[in-house]
């Protein structure tokens, strides 16, 4: 199997120094836009979700955005139970603490070498987990082993308001490679980010 570039490897476990200069939980994900615009960027990710069922965050960081969207979740009558893996342990330990009713479901690995025990309902990662070049492949992969018979996939992909750096066209991604999307949403006002996902229907 092919392994991950060492200095794609290196900026990722990068991320956990820069995340954890910050006591703030959203700043500790990787965003400096405040609630509102985190919420309403990410909240859309729900779109995708029809029923209760487990939800892994691959690169799920200290397991914030998995909070948020239990608890949205809720409020739209779903009940979904929280998985996290991150390569970075002291934000697993945090993502731990966060979810402690749940903390044996945070693993630590990176998303391409993870090889989980189970397989999940829906699974949730950004397009740049991996390098682009493996992007396709490593969607495959998480089809392949990781989601449920009958279960999602969802992938991400965020830009920059204040650099107006569109998200990463996902969906065409996704369709100029043979996937069959199953539906896209926007989040953010301009929209900052994309999301698609595919139907595990094997």
């Amino acid at each position: 199997m092919t392994n991950l570039p060492p200095d794609f490897l290196a900026r990722t476990r990068a991320l956990e120094d820069a995340y954890l200069q910050s006591d703030d939980p959203i700043a500790q994900s990787g965003f400096g836009g405040g609630p509102e615009r985190w919420l309403a960027e990410r909240e859309p990710i729900l779109d995708a979700i029809d029923g209760d069922g487990d939800l892994l965050d691959i690169g799920c960081a200290n397991g914030y955005l998995l909070r948020c969207l239990v608890d949205r979740g809720a409020e739209r009558g779903l009940h979904l139970t929280p998985h996290g893996v991150d390569i970075g342990p002291r934000l697993i330990d945090l993502a731990r603490a966060m979810h402690p009713v749940h903390a044996a479901n945070f693993h630590i690995a990176n998303a391409w070498d993870w090889r989980p025990d189970r397989r999940f309902r829906y699974v949730y990662t950004l397009y740049d987990n991996v390098p682009e070049t493996l992007l396709a492949p490593y969607l495959r992969r998480l089809l392949d082993r990781v989601v449920d018979p009958g279960g999602r996939l969802i992938a991400g992909a965020y830009g920059s308001r204040s650099r107006r750096t569109p998200p990463f066209a996902i969906a065409e991604f996704l369709e100029a490679n043979g996937f069959a999307v199953a539906g896209e949403t926007a989040g953010g006002d301009p929209p900052v980010a994309a999301f698609a996902w595919l139907d595990n229907n094997r």
